[in-house]
């Protein structure tokens, strides 16, 4: 779920616009593979800089594809909430708290 400062960033035409744009070029590159363990297949788009409240106007960082990537929900989830969030070997929680079984 996105903080909220971040929510009318994320629901943006311009956000939206520049995340689509993403995820077709990293389709056509390797069939939108996760860019992280390369194994799953892509799920979100992840600022490898992440957006915080002082720099969430700043289109150098929130819509730069150099600061994009595209991860699978465990990647992204790992980054973004540390192994803190890992409950065990093979599960773990997405971000909607939902228990989801690793592959």
């Amino acid at each position: 779920m996105a903080k909220a400062y971040a929510k009318k960033f994320y629901n943006s035409k311009e956000w939206i616009k520049a995340r689509k744009s993403f995820i077709s070029s990293r389709v056509s590159i390797d069939g939108g593979m996760c860019q992280e363990c390369k194994k799953d297949l892509g799920y979100i788009v992840d600022h490898v800089k992440e957006i915080t409240p002082s720099n969430i106007d700043d289109p150098n960082i929130t819509l730069n594809r150099d600061n994009f990537r595209y991860l699978c929900l465990i990647c992204h989830n790992r980054k973004t909430f540390g192994e803190a969030r890992v409950t065990g070997n093979d599960v773990m929680f997405n971000e909607l708290g939902e228990l989801i079984v690793r592959e």
